[in-house]
């Protein structure tokens, strides 16, 4: 979920690159939404600063009520507060700005997390 065009769309590349089939959502409720139509999603990365009220940290909580059986990497450019928020419930940040190395060992990481449960 990135609401900046132009970096859903450099992510989207980075992610397809790594073998990643991408759905990209702008806001929250469009990633609920996509959740909800039945589409098949293995993995939710998400910026943590999004607009339309639901951050993405809210936004992993309220995904994780709904499907526990969900990876879930969240990135951000802003530091502290975001992180201490984001790991206070056991989700991962991956710093903004990172290149496909970082990505990609971000990414498995979360999976392998997310397996370990």
């Amino acid at each position: 979920m990135e609401d900046d065009d132009e970096v859903a769309a450099l992510v989207s590349e980075m992610l397809e690159d790594l073998g990643f089939q991408v759905v990209r959502a702008a806001t929250a409720a469009a990633a609920l939404g996509a959740l909800a139509n039945g589409r098949r999603i293995d993995l939710v990365f998400s910026d943590i600063m999004m607009p339309g009220g639901m951050n993405g940290v809210e936004l992993a909580k309220e995904i994780r009520s709904r499907r526990m059986d969900l990876p879930i990497l969240l990135t951000s450019g802003y530091s502290e507060a975001a992180k201490q928020a984001a790991e206070s419930q056991g989700i991962k940040i991956l710093r903004k700005p990172y290149q496909l190395a970082e990505l990609s060992e971000a990414l498995r990481g979360a999976i392998a997390r997310h397996d370990l449960n």
